[in-house]
């Protein structure tokens, strides 16, 4: 830490691009043994200051260090509670991110620093924006016959299956159906505060998608 503190105090005098790009790595570096010492604010202080290193073209050039210093500055953000700067920070790696996948975890601590705010109806809808992106399209005009038709898709599932079938069901692999499980859950909680009569539609959703793709530690919340 003392050798990247220095450093960090004299990065407005380092020219050279690749020096500039080792004194990021060394900031990530730095960052992630904060983290697995739980110094959360030390750490998103280094991820920061690795971020303010980088060169403006760094996400052509270096772009998996610039994706890695993002997406390890917005989790320290949201540990310390900075969910202001968080939002902030999201902003440019969810405009120059190549995939959305890579934009996953950026997005995981905007629900997560939204649901600790208190802003449900804002976490609920990028919910639903990112389910939609990773192929779980959720209704939002609840009626009698969406939850009609939700149930029966789930009924014909269930259909014959034992509670020993339920438990050998194969695990779940896929990462967008992972990320789709996980923002569900994330869904699941605002909406059993704020919109009720959509979280019985989250939750057979769960379900539907643990029979037909496998089950995961996310699956037992639904």
């Amino acid at each position: 830490f003392f050798i990247v503190d220095n450093m960090n105090k004299g990065s407005n005098l380092i020219d050279d691009q690749k020096q500039r790009y080792e004194l990021s790595q060394m900031n990530l570096r730095a960052g992630e043994k904060a983290i697995s010492s739980s110094a959360f604010h030390s750490a998103a202080k280094y991820f920061l200051a690795g971020i303010s290193n980088l060169c403006p073209d760094s996400w052509d050039v270096e772009y998996d260090l610039t994706l890695q210093l993002y997406d390890a500055a917005s989790e320290a953000l949201y540990v310390t509670g900075d969910f202001s700067r968080l939002e902030s920070l999201a902003e440019t790696p969810l405009a120059r991110a190549r995939s959305f996948e890579e934009k996953l975890n950026i997005y995981h601590n905007i629900v997560r620093s939204q649901a600790a705010s208190l802003t449900f109806g804002e976490g609920i809808a990028k919910c639903i924006f990112i389910l939609e992106n990773l192929g779980e399209a959720i209704p939002t005009n609840i009626t009698a016959e969406v939850y009609y038709e939700e149930v029966a898709q789930v009924k014909i599932l269930l259909q014959g299956k034992s509670p020993a079938y339920l438990l050998s069901l194969p695990i779940m692999t896929d990462t967008r159906q992972l990320a789709a499980m996980q923002f569900m859950n994330h869904a699941l909680v605002m909406t059993y505060i704020v919109k009720p009569r959509l979280n019985p539609v989250i939750v057979l959703r769960m379900v539907k998608r643990s029979i037909e793709d496998g089950i995961c530690n996310i699956s037992a919340f639904a």
